[in-house]
């Protein structure tokens, strides 16, 4: 039997079971959904389904379609509402995240880094809005108190796990590891599309002290803790890669955290059990290996 987790934390068993003897020879694959989303465990179900009938998963992504979310216009009974200002949409939606962020419910903390997740990624929302919302993110603008409590909340998650004092029982658990997989993501699409646009190098000099003090010790944690919980790990990885790539002080800071030897561990773990973390460690293993 086989535990397993998908980065959806959709959580489900997969279990093989021999014929009977006067059956036709071939193998029983049940898969159990435990916990998550039903669409998602479907999608996955079929994908294990398919291989073990030999039809294979096709290794090629299809071509990512931009699915635009408009944050600007509300509708209410007929009447659509005036649309707003790119300036407006982003403060509005960064400002509705910080509510939730602050909010004792976990679910709702949940829902507010999902809303960043989409807010910072390019495809799903305007590119400019998405640009604007990274930058938002990591500035380090001292009239800008939004982005300092979405920058606590993501240290809070990185170094302690959660964002309150939470004695955990299974379920608020199972949520704090959600918001840490989320804060993570959500870092990784900020830096990937900052670094895309060229903008990252100067984030990281207007803002260094979060980076050098916080961001790069956690995320060196995270991708050691890559046996425990290898998605934090491949997003961690993804950061540090981009971050290294930016920066050639975050790149020493990474080097003199130990993170080479992490990246390394990761992937001999990635290559046996999570082919995808093992995939986003060799960035950052190159770039450590021929400059140190």
């Amino acid at each position: 039997m086989a535990k397993c987790s998908t980065l959806d934390y959709v959580r489900f068993r997969v279990r093989l079971f021999a014929p009977r003897k006067n059956e036709d020879e071939g193998t029983i694959v049940e898969v159990q959904k435990r916990r998550g989303d039903t669409i998602s465990f479907l999608r996955d179900c079929r994908a294990i389904l398919n291989a073990a009938e030999g039809d294979g998963v096709d290794d090629a992504p299809s071509e990512a379609v931009p699915i635009h979310i408009d944050f600007g216009m509300a509708i209410a009974g007929d009447q659509t509402m005036q649309e707003e200002s790119e300036e407006d949409i982003l403060a509005e939606a960064i400002q509705s995240a910080v509510e939730l962020v602050g909010r004792e419910e976990l679910d709702l903390n949940v829902m507010a880094f999902e809303s960043l997740v989409a807010l910072v990624d390019p495809l799903k929302t305007m590119p400019d809005i998405a640009l604007n919302a990274c930058k938002t993110i990591v500035a380090n603008d001292s009239k800008d108190k939004s982005a300092s409590e979405i920058r606590g909340a993501i240290a809070a998650l990185l170094r302690n796990g959660s964002l309150h004092d939470d004695e955990g029982d299974a379920i608020i658990s199972d949520f704090n590891e959600i918001l840490k997989n989320l804060a993570l993501c959500l870092l990784s699409k900020t830096f990937a599309n900052m670094l895309n646009k060229r903008c990252l190098e100067t984030a990281i000099q207007d803002n260094s002290e979060w980076f050098l003090d916080t961001l790069i010790p956690s995320l060196v944690d995270a991708v050691k803790s890559a046996k425990d919980r290898p998605h934090d790990a491949l997003y961690a990885a993804e950061c540090l890669s981009n971050l290294a790539c930016a920066s050639k002080v975050l790149l020493r800071c990474a080097d003199e955290e130990g993170a080479l030897y992490a990246l390394k561990e990761a992937k001999a773990f990635g290559s046996t059990h999570h082919s995808s973390l093992a995939n986003a460690t060799e960035k950052g293993i190159s770039m450590l290996e021929s400059h140190f």
